[in-house]
């Protein structure tokens, strides 16, 4: 006979049937088992009190494990069950407790000690267990749905997943719900089908204000659209393939177009964009990326609901002149156009006669900022950002002339210019000259039209223009333009150069502006003539506490760099920042030389996430009595790193792009009033 090793003991306790085979022993085995019955139910007692405590010290798992040890010792008795629902009722996991209430209830007889206990107990834990925080329903509405949804909620809800908060309650549901901005929920990459899953999404479809998603496999949009009435959906987001069927598509917008005001579409080449506007005529934004740029065929229909207007990835043919003249006058209400890749730069001198109203222009290139675009009726004609792109895309070039006339005819809104892009000088009209436009051919070669203004007569002053950036232009052929604009926008408060640029001519009319703030320097790895930008520099030091500029970026720091060390001379200079991905050794001397000047410097940056610094690239920097908040950006903070910023005098704020222990952050706390960590660049 095998025996076994793994012995329940709750046999070992029952009772003996004893018959003539045990003879004389048979009342000595009755007793003995009445013996061991009776010190289980001592060691049981034992063991539950050890539990009690247990969990009164919080070491849950502990009791538990000690409750589950009664169970098995007396698996008919109540106690075992008792204990173990107690504890996680001491968790608050009460749905726990009631399925362990439940089980000893079926497992224990009526008769037994700790029946009506359980009972109790199990009523007490559902009553727990249906209690809500419910402070949302007590709250102001407006409170509730300015500073508490916004900080629950995600970007996007799942539509395959439950979001928690909306299932806590009936108050809490109806007050996410009453939220002006409804809800946003993404529907992730479908490939299959729209006519089952998504439950939650179909749920709460009258409440779905943002949708977005990517379609494949013939799916069809109109099985979901179909399923639900999405009453108050304003914006969709949608991406396709070469599989998205068209028609599906076309009626499934045609359910939403009541509501529908902005549309995101991007990759469905078989759709015509003429299907999109006669679809959905309460468009006020449209974004379409990769489809059929096919206008109406009736040239006199209009779109004047619709101010913003994003078109990407147009074939050349369809960015022909004729084609473009087509497509703007069909949205006479325009506030910002966004077109990619770059057309003809002809199209710019002639934009104000179809968007009067335009304000912001992206042209050519994505550059950063388009997704974030926001503007509003104004009522005033003229351009107000202009971000000219289309250098990395290699397709086109800007004629110089068409620029000129570009900016000189929004010379009186322009506040914000950035360029990147080739300028074609050759045969051009005007050239510039000393700060202005001169003519050098014959009127027969003229661009001008009819009742425009000619920039050599009238004169060009931006005097709204507070920044300019260039630093992407293609180096040698923006001098002369820069200077132009310079030379004529007194206001100018911020620019950002290639350091090639900052030629005698232009430092000359950098001198000149009283307003300038922030110089964003970008190096030529090629160029090492200085005198422009140190000629800049010194009429600054000269200026002293006269001095408006407070800010410079750069994105190189290296003692051969000659102006570099003019930097602790400038006394106004109140922001730093060396935006690099190395400081080498031999650059520790001139960040002494920084941090021993510039006597007004509030906020320093020293490199990027992931940058190779040097060990002592901070030691410098503690002396300095003014410094309030450091920007650090290396692959990790070393202790050394640590131990040197809480020698820091006044620093208030410290932000940190690397990795941190949290032993050394607890230091750093010890020390610094704000710590701020940023996760990547």
């Amino acid at each position: 006979m095998t025996v076994e090793e793994n012995i329940a003991w709750s046999e070992l306790l029952k009772d003996t049937i004893v018959t003539s085979q045990h003879g004389n022993d048979g009342d000595r085995i009755v007793a003995a088992t009445k013996t061991l019955q009776q010190a289980a139910h001592e060691f049981v007692k034992v063991l539950n009190e050890r539990a009690t405590l247990l969990a009164n010290s919080a070491q849950f798992d502990t009791a538990l494990r000690d409750a589950a040890a009664i169970r098995a010792i007396l698996p008919g008795s109540g106690i075992g069950y008792l204990c173990m629902g107690d504890v996680h009722c001491q968790q608050g996991h009460h749905a726990a407790a009631i399925a362990i209430y439940d089980k000893g209830l079926q497992a224990v007889p009526e008769s037994d000690l700790y029946y009506q206990q359980l009972q109790q107990h199990r009523v007490t834990a559902i009553a727990n267990n249906s209690k809500r925080v419910d402070f949302i329903s007590r709250l102001p509405l407006d409170i509730v749905i300015t500073n508490i949804v916004p900080r629950m909620e995600p970007a996007y809800i799942r539509s395959n997943e439950q979001y928690e908060p909306l299932y806590v309650s009936r108050g809490w549901r109806k007050r996410i719900l009453q939220c002006p901005h409804g809800l946003t929920f993404d529907v992730g990459q479908e490939s299959e089908t729209f006519v089952r899953g998504h439950d939650q999404l179909i749920r709460f479809a009258p409440y779905v204000q943002t949708l977005s998603g990517c379609i494949y496999e013939d799916v069809r949009m109109d099985d979901l659209f179909n399923r639900a009435r999405f009453s108050n959906l304003k914006h969709l987001d949608l991406s396709g393939d070469d599989t998205s069927p068209r028609v599906p598509l076309i009626n499934g917008l045609r359910l939403i177009a009541d509501t529908l005001t902005h549309l995101e579409i991007q990759l469905y080449p078989d759709i015509q964009l003429r299907d999109v506007l006669e679809t959905c005529p309460n468009l006020v934004s449209l974004d379409a990326k990769d489809v059929d740029f096919v206008m109406p065929s009736s040239p006199s229909l209009r779109y004047p609901k619709i101010t913003h207007l994003a078109i990407h990835e147009m074939s050349e043919r369809a960015r022909s002149y004729v084609n473009m003249i087509d497509l703007l006058s069909r949205f006479p209400s325009l506030l910002s156009f966004v077109i990619t890749p770059m057309p003809g730069s002809g199209l710019l001198t002639v934009l104000h006669k179809y968007f009067p109203y335009l304000q912001v222009l992206y042209f050519g290139e994505r550059v950063y900022g388009e997704d974030n675009i926001d503007v509003r009726p104004n009522g005033r004609k003229g351009i107000v950002s202009a971000y000219l792109g289309g250098f990395e895309a290699n397709i086109n070039t800007y004629r110089h002339d068409d620029l000129v006339q570009f900016l000189h005819l929004n010379r009186n809104t322009l506040e914000e210019l950035e360029f990147e892009g080739d300028i074609d000088d050759g045969n051009s009209f005007w050239k510039l000259e000393n700060g202005k436009v001169i003519q050098q051919r014959d009127n027969q070669h003229s661009p001008l039209r009819s009742g425009d203004d000619d920039p050599t007569q009238t004169g060009t002053s931006f005097m709204k223009l507070g920044r300019i950036d260039f630093s992407g232009a293609e180096p040698d052929v923006c001098g002369s333009l820069i200077t132009w604009l310079i030379s004529n926008a007194p206001n100018l408060k911020a620019t950002s150069l290639n350091q090639s640029y900052i030629q005698s001519n232009v430092a000359n009319s950098m001198i000149q502006l009283k307003h300038l703030s922030k110089l964003e320097i970008h190096r030529t790895p090629t160029v090492d003539d200085f005198e422009g930008i140190i000629q800049f520099f010194q009429h600054h030091i000269e200026m002293g506490d006269q001095s408006a500029l407070e800010e410079i970026v750069t994105y190189k720091i290296s003692p051969g760099i000659a102006w570099m060390p003019l930097i602790p001379r400038l006394k106004r200079l109140k922001k730093l920042k060396f935006l690099v991905n190395a400081i080498h050794d031999n650059c520790i001397p001139l960040m002494d030389e920084m941090a021993q000047g510039c006597p007004a410097l509030e906020k320093l940056i020293l490199g990027l996430p992931e940058a190779e610094l040097p060990d002592d690239v901070l030691k410098p920097w503690r002396r300095h009595q003014n410094l309030k908040c450091l920007k650090f950006g290396a692959e990790s903070l070393t202790a050394n790193d640590a131990i040197t910023l809480c020698t820091f005098s006044n620093l208030k704020t410290l932000q940190l792009e690397c990795d941190a222990s949290d032993d050394l952050l607890e230091v750093l706390r010890n020390h610094i009033p704000k710590i701020e960590l940023y996760p990547g660049p």
